[in-house]
Protein backbone atom coordinates (compact mmCIF):
# COMPACT_ATOMS: atom_id res chain seq x y z
CA UNK A 1 0.00 0.00 0.00
CA UNK A 2 1.36 3.41 -0.91
CA UNK A 3 2.39 5.69 1.95
CA UNK A 4 1.85 8.82 -0.11
CA UNK A 5 -0.88 11.10 1.27
CA UNK A 6 -4.20 11.16 -0.57
CA UNK A 7 -5.36 14.28 -2.38
CA UNK A 8 -8.07 14.82 0.27
CA UNK A 9 -5.50 14.54 3.08
CA UNK A 10 -3.20 17.01 1.35
CA UNK A 11 -6.05 19.47 0.85
CA UNK A 12 -7.02 19.16 4.53
CA UNK A 13 -3.41 19.73 5.64
CA UNK A 14 -3.08 22.84 3.53
CA UNK A 15 -6.65 24.11 4.11
CA UNK A 16 -5.66 27.28 5.96
CA UNK A 17 -3.04 28.37 3.42
CA UNK A 18 -5.34 27.48 0.53
CA UNK A 19 -8.16 29.52 2.06
CA UNK A 20 -5.88 32.52 2.58
CA UNK A 21 -4.50 32.22 -0.95
CA UNK A 22 -7.98 32.02 -2.49
CA UNK A 23 -9.05 35.04 -0.44
CA UNK A 24 -6.04 36.96 -1.70
CA UNK A 25 -6.83 36.01 -5.31
CA UNK A 26 -10.49 37.00 -4.98
CA UNK A 27 -9.59 40.33 -3.42
CA UNK A 28 -7.09 41.06 -6.18
CA UNK A 29 -9.76 40.37 -8.83
CA UNK A 30 -12.24 42.59 -7.01
CA UNK A 31 -9.77 45.46 -6.74
CA UNK A 32 -8.88 45.15 -10.42
CA UNK A 33 -12.54 45.21 -11.42
CA UNK A 34 -13.57 48.13 -9.27
CA UNK A 35 -10.48 50.06 -10.23
CA UNK A 36 -11.88 50.43 -13.74
CA UNK A 37 -15.44 51.13 -12.65
CA UNK A 38 -14.85 54.61 -11.31
CA UNK A 39 -16.67 53.92 -7.98
CA UNK A 40 -13.95 55.25 -5.68
CA UNK A 41 -14.65 56.24 -2.08
CA UNK A 42 -11.68 55.14 0.05
CA UNK A 43 -8.13 53.75 0.07
CA UNK A 44 -7.01 50.17 0.71
CA UNK A 45 -3.56 48.70 1.30
CA UNK A 46 -2.08 46.42 -1.38
CA UNK A 47 1.23 44.67 -1.97
CA UNK A 48 3.59 46.99 -3.85
CA UNK A 49 5.49 44.01 -5.26
CA UNK A 50 5.46 40.22 -5.16
CA UNK A 51 6.21 38.96 -1.63
CA UNK A 52 7.05 35.32 -0.76
CA UNK A 53 5.66 33.35 2.17
CA UNK A 54 7.65 34.06 5.30
CA UNK A 55 8.54 37.60 4.18
CA UNK A 56 8.61 40.21 6.96
CA UNK A 57 6.68 43.24 5.68
CA UNK A 58 8.09 46.76 5.80
CA UNK A 59 6.34 50.03 5.01
CA UNK A 60 7.93 50.11 1.54
CA UNK A 61 6.34 46.72 0.68
CA UNK A 62 2.81 48.15 0.53
CA UNK A 63 0.97 50.86 -1.37
CA UNK A 64 -2.48 52.46 -1.20
CA UNK A 65 -5.04 52.31 -3.99
CA UNK A 66 -8.52 53.73 -4.38
CA UNK A 67 -11.51 51.40 -3.87
CA UNK A 68 -15.13 51.53 -2.70
CA UNK A 69 -15.68 51.48 1.05
CA UNK A 70 -16.35 47.94 2.31
CA UNK A 71 -14.20 46.17 -0.27
CA UNK A 72 -12.41 44.48 2.64
CA UNK A 73 -14.28 43.65 5.88
CA UNK A 74 -13.23 46.06 8.61
CA UNK A 75 -12.01 43.29 10.92
CA UNK A 76 -9.55 42.09 8.25
CA UNK A 77 -7.97 45.48 7.59
CA UNK A 78 -4.55 45.63 9.28
CA UNK A 79 -3.77 48.77 11.29
CA UNK A 80 0.00 48.40 10.93
CA UNK A 81 1.72 45.85 8.68
CA UNK A 82 5.35 46.67 9.48
CA UNK A 83 7.06 43.71 11.12
CA UNK A 84 4.34 41.17 10.29
CA UNK A 85 5.38 37.91 8.61
CA UNK A 86 3.37 36.51 5.69
CA UNK A 87 1.96 32.99 5.89
CA UNK A 88 1.42 32.85 2.09
CA UNK A 89 2.98 34.33 -1.02
CA UNK A 90 1.28 37.59 -2.01
CA UNK A 91 1.37 38.85 -5.64
CA UNK A 92 1.78 42.56 -6.36
CA UNK A 93 -1.53 44.45 -6.24
CA UNK A 94 -3.19 42.04 -3.79
CA UNK A 95 -5.00 43.70 -0.86
CA UNK A 96 -3.14 42.98 2.38
CA UNK A 97 -5.32 41.55 5.17
CA UNK A 98 -4.85 40.20 8.70
CA UNK A 99 -5.57 36.66 7.45
CA UNK A 100 -2.28 36.66 5.53
CA UNK A 101 -0.10 37.10 8.62
CA UNK A 102 1.51 34.32 10.62
CA UNK A 103 0.32 36.10 13.78
CA UNK A 104 1.27 38.91 16.18
CA UNK A 105 4.07 36.59 17.28
CA UNK A 106 5.11 33.16 16.08
CA UNK A 107 4.16 31.69 19.44
CA UNK A 108 0.57 32.87 18.99
CA UNK A 109 0.33 30.89 15.77
CA UNK A 110 1.91 27.67 17.02
CA UNK A 111 -0.35 24.60 17.01
CA UNK A 112 -1.64 23.50 20.41
CA UNK A 113 0.84 21.40 22.37
CA UNK A 114 3.87 22.69 20.47
CA UNK A 115 6.68 25.14 21.07
CA UNK A 116 8.71 27.03 18.48
CA UNK A 117 12.42 26.28 18.25
CA UNK A 118 15.10 27.70 15.93
CA UNK A 119 16.87 25.03 13.90
CA UNK A 120 19.36 24.92 11.08
CA UNK A 121 18.08 23.09 8.01
CA UNK A 122 19.97 21.73 5.04
CA UNK A 123 16.71 21.43 3.09
CA UNK A 124 16.08 24.34 0.68
CA UNK A 125 13.21 26.45 2.00
CA UNK A 126 11.57 26.34 -1.43
CA UNK A 127 10.86 22.64 -0.82
CA UNK A 128 9.30 23.20 2.62
CA UNK A 129 7.61 26.62 2.57
CA UNK A 130 6.09 28.28 5.62
CA UNK A 131 3.12 26.23 6.83
CA UNK A 132 4.55 22.88 5.73
CA UNK A 133 4.16 19.87 8.01
CA UNK A 134 7.53 18.12 8.10
CA UNK A 135 9.51 15.36 9.77
CA UNK A 136 12.94 16.42 11.01
CA UNK A 137 15.86 14.06 10.52
CA UNK A 138 19.39 14.14 11.88
CA UNK A 139 22.40 11.85 11.76
CA UNK A 140 24.64 10.41 14.46
CA UNK A 141 28.44 10.32 14.53
CA UNK A 142 28.39 7.14 12.48
CA UNK A 143 26.32 8.79 9.79
CA UNK A 144 23.17 6.84 10.62
CA UNK A 145 19.95 8.81 10.06
CA UNK A 146 17.33 9.10 12.79
CA UNK A 147 14.07 10.98 13.18
CA UNK A 148 14.29 13.91 15.59
CA UNK A 149 10.65 15.02 15.35
CA UNK A 150 7.53 14.22 13.39
CA UNK A 151 4.67 16.39 12.10
CA UNK A 152 6.54 19.60 12.91
CA UNK A 153 5.34 22.83 11.30
CA UNK A 154 7.56 25.33 9.49
CA UNK A 155 6.52 28.68 11.00
CA UNK A 156 9.09 31.04 9.45
CA UNK A 157 12.55 31.37 7.99
CA UNK A 158 15.19 33.75 9.26
CA UNK A 159 16.92 36.26 7.00
CA UNK A 160 20.11 35.85 9.05
CA UNK A 161 22.82 34.03 7.12
CA UNK A 162 23.77 30.60 8.49
CA UNK A 163 27.36 30.58 9.74
CA UNK A 164 27.95 27.52 11.91
CA UNK A 165 29.91 24.27 11.77
CA UNK A 166 32.89 25.83 10.00
CA UNK A 167 31.78 24.65 6.54
CA UNK A 168 30.23 26.15 3.45
CA UNK A 169 26.80 27.15 4.73
CA UNK A 170 25.38 28.74 1.58
CA UNK A 171 22.80 25.96 1.37
CA UNK A 172 21.80 26.08 5.05
CA UNK A 173 18.79 27.98 6.37
CA UNK A 174 17.68 29.01 9.85
CA UNK A 175 14.05 28.09 10.42
CA UNK A 176 11.57 28.52 13.25
CA UNK A 177 9.74 25.24 13.64
CA UNK A 178 6.81 24.26 15.87
CA UNK A 179 7.57 20.87 17.41
CA UNK A 180 5.96 18.82 20.16
CA UNK A 181 6.82 20.10 23.62
CA UNK A 182 8.26 16.66 24.37
CA UNK A 183 10.63 16.86 21.38
CA UNK A 184 11.81 20.47 21.78
CA UNK A 185 14.90 19.87 23.94
CA UNK A 186 16.03 16.93 21.82
CA UNK A 187 15.59 18.85 18.55
CA UNK A 188 17.51 21.84 19.88
CA UNK A 189 20.35 19.61 21.02
CA UNK A 190 20.63 17.86 17.66
CA UNK A 191 20.39 21.12 15.68
CA UNK A 192 23.22 22.59 17.76
CA UNK A 193 25.45 19.73 16.60
CA UNK A 194 24.43 19.21 13.00
CA UNK A 195 21.99 20.64 10.42
CA UNK A 196 18.65 18.84 10.19
CA UNK A 197 16.84 17.63 7.09
CA UNK A 198 13.15 18.53 6.73
CA UNK A 199 10.99 16.01 4.85
CA UNK A 200 7.35 16.71 4.05
CA UNK A 201 5.22 14.74 6.50
CA UNK A 202 2.85 12.26 4.94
Amino acid sequence: MSSRPTFRAMMWRWRRLITAALLALCLAIVVSAIGSSGRVTSQIMVAASDMPAGHVISVSDVAWVAAPTGTIPRDLVPEDVAGHRLSIGVPAGTPVTESMFVGPTLADSAPAGTVIVPVLLSTPKELTPVGSSVDLWGSDEAGEAFQAATAATIMAFSDVAASRFGTDTTELTYAFVAVSSDDATFVLGISARTPLVAVLHG
